[in-house]
């Protein structure tokens, strides 16, 4: 399992993100792609996100939401 630092991924150009007030959220298919994981135990929420210049509604998780997923998954 690929070690996760929120920094990182927030600079990450390939992963889309969004922030709502101070917390950041993950486009959850590009964070499963990314760690080339399976995250369906991951809770999400939709929200707004610009992608390719369009508005796109996404499944999206917080850097918590995300490792505490995988940690239930790896259980």
């Amino acid at each position: 399992m690929k070690p996760l630092k929120e920094k990182l991924l927030i600079k990450d150009a390939t992963i889309n993100k969004i922030q709502f007030d101070t917390e950041w959220f993950f486009k959850l298919d590009d964070m499963a792609f990314f760690l080339k994981e399976d995250l369906s135990e991951v809770e999400f929420v939709y929200l707004p996100m610009l992608i390719d210049g369009e508005t796109e509604i996404v499944k999206c998780s917080s850097f918590e939401d995300i490792i505490r997923g995988r940690k239930e998954f790896d259980q």
